[in-house]
């Protein structure tokens, strides 16, 4: 544990999956000089499935997810994106663009050699994210995960936390390490079907010891489209996909999925009874069974 004031956070050491020799860590150094930190769990010869988290989580996001998809007999690779968990963090406005999140996936990809995933799989903004890339690199993704993908049509109250972050707060950002306000924020995003623990509290605390964490994340509200869908023409991605959410997540707009239905066309819609926006972590058996099938649907070409 590393000690900041009275209260003890904890050390890189010390977050998952930390101590757990199913997982294996690596830090590779992408071609544009940022090193990631990626996760991955299962035979290192088996077809990939590759995982990517949203704003302000880590891989920690997909914990119930991984062993399930091992087990399965797949390469589950996870990956802190840049400005979140133990990856760099830069700050650039240019940073956090839609356009540098997608060169960013894909200097990963290649710094890990996964040339075609079997299975891209985003949560929240890390959805919109995988739908982006497969946009741009059709060629690299057997199949699409999106879960919870918010960001395409708006995210309900993004001017408000844009309001409330200017950049002449980010010294306040860089000393600020409060678990009052990640209960706050885990409340928000779970429905009635799962409780976070004081642990998961510890874990989503935890990279803000790295005094560029804050303003990193920040920049990522700031930066990345959130509105997408009205800014420019989407493509269309004709890959097998699903689309999953709570139907109790504020974080997506009522209508949020709709779009999916033409700019994904062999995409399979289902809600989540009374889960709420982090269904990877809330109701993973059911996120699990659903990625499991679409697995299934990339390899029978359906």
């Amino acid at each position: 544990m590393i000690r900041f004031g009275r209260r003890s956070i904890l050390g890189p050491g010390e977050m998952w999956p930390a101590g757990d020799p199913a997982y294996r860590v690596s830090f590779p150094r992408l071609a544009s000089g940022i090193r990631i930190r990626v996760v991955e769990r299962g035979n290192p010869l088996a077809p990939p499935i590759v995982l990517v988290h949203g704003w302000g989580c880590t891989a920690y996001v997909f914990r119930y997810n991984m062993p399930a998809l091992a087990d399965a007999g797949y390469r589950v690779v996870a990956l802190d994106l840049k400005g979140h968990g133990l990856s760099d963090k830069p700050a650039g406005s240019g940073d956090y663009t839609i356009d540098a999140l997608v060169d960013h996936l894909r200097e990963a990809l290649d710094a890990l050699g996964l040339e075609r995933p079997v299975v891209v799989a985003g949560h929240s903004l890390g959805g919109t994210l995988a739908y982006h890339f497969a946009a741009r690199h059709r060629e690299r993704v057997g199949g699409l995960g999106l879960l919870s993908p918010a960001g395409l049509t708006g995210v309900p109250l993004m001017g408000l936390y844009r309001f409330l972050t200017p950049t002449a707060l980010n010294p306040v950002f860089k000393r600020a390490r409060s678990r009052t306000v990640v209960k706050i924020a885990l409340r928000r995003v779970y429905g009635k079907r799962g409780h976070f623990s004081q642990r998961d509290v510890e874990e989503y605390v935890a990279p803000s010891q790295f005094a560029d964490y804050a303003p990193a994340i920040r920049q990522l509200l700031h930066s990345y489209d959130w509105k997408a869908a009205a800014h420019g023409q989407l493509s269309v991605v004709n890959v097998p996909a699903i689309g999953m959410w709570g139907t109790r997540d504020h974080m997506m707009p009522d209508n949020g999925m709709d779009i999916y239905k033409g700019l994904v066309p062999r995409i399979e819609l289902s809600s989540v009874p009374d889960a709420g926006h982090i269904i990877t972590e809330e109701t993973p058996n059911e996120v699990n069974e659903m990625l499991l099938e679409l697995l299934h649907r990339v390899y029978s070409g359906q």
